[in-house]
């Protein structure tokens, strides 16, 4: 027995140590991922995933809401990039944001194309001007692809959002298929998952830099044109500014980004910004894109040019409304504010009797429902005069009330029962002195 208990911490340690090593032999780690949805903040900025990626290459980033927040504009090394939401920029805003591209400044644009209700091939060059400001006068127009038959941007394919909404497949599907055993179905995981989506096709870019070939998207049906293209000599260029194409990307049905030179600046033109969204930022060279024409500089995204901030905003349309709630608010302190005024004389009758006194403590009681408090001295002198007129109590209420000449039963009741009316109270009060002072 002895030597059992000996040896029994190492049985225990051995058995223990096996168990271990049989668990981690007959088992096998299995890696779960869930789906979990992202920041509101990161739903409500399409350029998240590129900001986060810029400041990774420690390139300071910003996104700019109105027009108070972009002017005055930043120094030239920083990239402007303005979306189709950039609003309607003044004359003034337009000539200093050209000056700035002039001086060295890098802008990145996405073309507006006219609205629809506007046909292009009777619109004016003032509707043009009007449309977008800052293109036209750069010999910058969108036109809209005639045959839509031919360049329809393909939807998602449903069977990737299918097994997206798969528990397997949620959250990160490429670590799905990275850690995958089986080789089929890694294989087509990758096929559906980390490929990018199909789409009509890609651009490829051409410039005069020295590079290889670089392939990216636009999901757009619009084309630009650079009236520098123009081959008939009798059509007179529009442009206010002296440009020069020194990059553009294109399909069959025309360009689709095009890169102007401007004095010491240059100016890119996109028909859309999709490629730098937070779905599509990853796929073929749109990253590379990007950090080619912003270069080392910090990139501002800009949104809603036109727009002010929203005081600003309010006191430009309704300046009226705002000076009558600014004094309503005043009003309203004034009247909710503790205010200290000039302290009160002490009045020369500051003693009091003590009859005042009795009525100050009474009317307190009353009003804190200590009735009873009030009557508890007279209730106790009225109940010794009772018991002198007989040792039970029944018959004594019962002499008592006859010679008070009043109901057996409110005399009971004014020794008992709470008032609840001040009516009440003084009856009771009148019975019992009639009762004490009654030989």
């Amino acid at each position: 027995m002895a030597s059992l208990r000996k040896w029994f911490p190492a049985l225990l340690a051995l058995t223990v140590l096996g168990l271990t090593v049989t668990w981690y032999a007959l088992t096998e780690p299995v890696t779960t991922i869930h789906r979990v949805a992202p920041d509101s903040a990161v739903q409500r900025d399409p350029f998240h995933a590129a900001q986060a990626w810029l400041n990774q290459r420690e390139q300071p980033t910003r996104r700019i809401l109105s027009a108070a927040a972009l002017f005055p504009l930043p120094d030239v090394n920083t990239t402007l990039v303005f979306d189709k939401q950039r609003g309607l920029m003044t004359r003034d805003q337009v000539d200093t944001l050209i000056n700035w591209v002039m001086d060295g400044g890098d802008l990145i644009v996405a073309a507006r194309p006219l609205p629809e209700s506007r046909d292009e091939g009777t619109a004016t060059d003032e509707q043009w001007r009007d449309n977008d400001p800052l293109l036209y006068p750069l010999g910058i127009t969108v036109w809209e692809i005639e045959d839509d038959d031919e360049f329809q941007v393909l939807e998602e394919d449903p069977l990737i959002a299918l097994l997206a909404m798969m528990p397997v497949f949620a959250g990160d599907p490429l670590q799905y298929c990275m850690e995958s055993d089986n080789e089929d179905l890694r294989a087509t995981c990758e096929s559906l998952f980390c490929d990018a989506p199909e789409q009509p096709e890609t651009l490829e870019l051409h410039s005069d830099d020295d590079m290889l070939p670089r392939h990216i998207q636009l999901y757009s049906d619009h084309v630009l044109w650079h009236d520098s293209w123009d081959e008939e000599d009798d059509i007179e260029p529009h442009r206010e500014w002296h440009t020069e194409v020194i990059a553009y990307a294109d399909n069959e049905h025309g360009s689709q980004l095009i890169q102007l030179s401007l004095g010491e600046g240059q100016i890119t033109v996109l028909t859309d910004l999709s490629l730098w969204d937070n779905e599509h930022l990853l796929y073929f060279d749109h990253a590379w894109l990007l950090a080619w024409l912003a270069g080392d500089d910090g990139v501002w995204f800009v949104r809603s040019v036109a727009m002010p901030p929203l005081l600003q905003w309010l006191w430009q349309r309704a300046p009226e409304l705002i000076l009558a709630l600014l004094v309503l608010l005043a009003l309203w302190l004034w009247l909710r504010i503790p205010r200290q005024g000039p302290l009160q004389p002490v009045a020369d009758d500051s003693h009091h009797d003590y009859l005042q006194h009795l009525h100050a403590s009474g009317y307190f009681q009353w009003r804190t429902e200590q009735q009873d408090n009030l009557l508890t001295a007279l209730r106790q002198q009225a109940s010794a005069r009772l018991r002198g007129y007989h040792n039970n109590d029944e018959k004594a209420l019962t002499l008592a009330a006859r010679d008070l000449n009043c109901p057996a039963g409110e005399l009971h009741s004014a020794l008992n029962d709470t008032p609840q009316t001040r009516d009440q109270l003084i009856h009771q009060v009148r019975l019992l002195q009639a009762l004490r002072s009654n030989t």
